[in-house]
C-alpha cells in the first residue's frame, strides 16, 4: 500500500480500515492488540506488510543474530525478537507482530538484484493478514487536541457538543497527512478522549 498515490485518500483509508477488521479475525499478537486496546499504539490502517518490511527484517536480522546475548543454540531467543522488533520499529516506525517475523524471516530470501522471493511452497507468515501498529506521541496528542478545538469551536459558528461522522473522517484524513500513518476513526475517538480528559 506504500506506492498508491493514485488512490484518493478517503478510499485507501475505508479500504485499509476494512482489511484490519478483516485481518483482527485471524490470529494476531496479543500483547500488541492488548497495548492497542489500552490506547499505548494503534493498528495502522494504511500501512501493510511490503518489500519494505522484508528488506528492514532482512537487514536488522542480519544485525540481531550477531548479538551473543540476543541468540541461543536455536537462533534468536525472545530477548533477541524483542530487540529486532524495537529497532524495526525505529526503522520504519511501525511494530510488526513476532510470530509474523519469525515466520517470514525463514521463508524468504534476497535475490542480487535486491528483491526478495519466497523459498517455501506454503509460506506460514500470513504477511496479508498482518496488522502494523504504531506507538501514539506527544505531537499526535497535541495534533488531536488542537483538531478537537478547531472543529468544537468553528469560528462564526456555534460551539459543537459533539464531533460528527464528516468531522470525524477530516480528523483521520488530516492525521494521514501530517503523520503518514492513520488510526481506525474508533481509535482516534478513544485516544482524543483520553488527551482531552487528562489536560
Amino acid at each position: 500500500m506504500y506506492n498508491t498515490p493514485r488512490i484518493p485518500l478517503n478510499q485507501l483509508i475505508i479500504q485499509g480500515s476494512s482489511r484490519l477488521r478483516e485481518c483482527l479475525a485471524h490470529s494476531t499478537d496479543d500483547r500488541l492488540e492488548e497495548m492497542a486496546r489500552s490506547n499505548e499504539i494503534f493498528r495502522c490502517c494504511i500501512h501493510s506488510w511490503a518489500h519494505l518490511e522484508d528488506c528492514t527484517l532482512w537487514n536488522i536480522y542480519g544485525e540481531v543474530i550477531t548479538i551473543p546475548s540476543c541468540t541461543n543454540e536455536a537462533g534468536l531467543n525472545e530477548e533477541g525478537w524483542r530487540f529486532l522488533q524495537r529497532r524495526f520499529m525505529q526503522q520504519v516506525g511501525h511494530l510488526p507482530p513476532i510470530n509474523i517475523m519469525k515466520a517470514r524471516i525463514s521463508e524468504i530470501r534476497r535475490r542480487q538484484d535486491g528483491s526478495f522471493e519466497l523459498i517455501v511452497d506454503n509460506p506460514t507468515a500470513d504477511i496479508n493478514h498482518c496488522i502494523l501498529y504504531r506507538k501514539w506521541h506527544p505531537a499526535a496528542d497535541t495534533f488531536l487536541v488542537n483538531t478537537y478545538e478547531n472543529l468544537i469551536y468553528w469560528p462564526g459558528k456555534k460551539r459543537k457538543d459533539f464531533l460528527d461522522a464528516s468531522d470525524w473522517q477530516c480528523v483521520q484524513k488530516w492525521f494521514q497527512k501530517k503523520f503518514s500513518c492513520c488510526p481506525t476513526q474508533s481509535q482516534l475517538q478513544a485516544r482524543m478522549h483520553i488527551v482531552i480528559n487528562n489536560r
